[in-house]
């Protein structure tokens, strides 16, 4: 089992990833992660869906004070409302019907690790990389003609992240993480360009704006 006695090159060593371990040899470790979390959509997306489970897995490569990941991620956000109407609560002036937002991520990114304790760090950094989004709906006019769309399409992003990360057993850690995401400027963002507002849809369309904010909780387990 972990112990705060143990070596300082052990016990640092999966929190710091070779940074602060004394020796001075800057050795590289790598480890493999999963996490499991909330996300919660903000703006125009935050007036259509529901948070949901995130989940994701990671590989780490560590170095110095450095931690640098490769990730998978998947999220499916619900509908507020099954269907919208265009026109107070009236199905002859239109409405349209959604189905789940479900969302697979690829990114990479970089973390900086500051040693709170033998056993314990805190890190920031930043994730980068692309959202492949996959969403359908239908569109009523209110006189019997029904459009039916599946939407595919990626979308760039990045996200600041910070967390605190403990070690519960020789190579074992436990973490949380919360993490901002929002899209680069120049992503495509086609054909979500309606909002909800209390089972109303707006008539001044406008693309939805993809910025959630996320809370995970990690398990980790490094190789040294």
């Amino acid at each position: 089992m972990y112990s705060a006695t143990d070596p300082p090159k052990r016990s640092n060593g999966g929190l710091t990833y070779g940074g602060d371990n004394g020796s001075g040899d800057g050795d590289r470790s790598w480890a493999l992660s999963l996490s499991a979390g909330y996300d919660v959509p903000q703006g125009n997306m935050g007036s259509t869906f529901k948070a949901a489970p995130t989940f994701s897995f990671s590989y780490l490569n560590n170095y110095n004070n450095f931690t640098f990941n490769a990730s998978i991620g998947y999220v499916s956000y619900k509908p507020k409302f099954d269907t919208a109407y265009f026109v107070g609560n009236d199905p002859t002036q239109g409405y349209v019907q959604y189905g789940s937002f479900n969302s697979l991520q690829l990114y990479t990114g970089a973390a900086y690790n500051i040693s709170i304790s033998d056993n314990a760090r805190f890190y920031f950094g930043l994730d980068l990389g692309s959202y492949f989004n996959f969403f359908k709906y239908s569109a009523n006019d209110g006189q019997g003609d029904i459009s039916a769309y599946n939407t595919t399409y990626s979308q760039q992003f990045i996200a600041p992240k910070l967390g605190i990360d403990v070690m519960v057993s020789d190579n074992l850690s436990l973490g949380i993480e919360g993490k901002y995401n929002f899209i680069l400027s120049g992503s495509e963002a086609n054909n979500l360009n309606f909002t909800i507002q209390d089972n109303y849809v707006s008539s001044n369309y406008t693309a939805v704006s993809y910025k959630t904010f996320s809370g995970h909780i990690t398990l980790t387990y490094h190789f040294y």
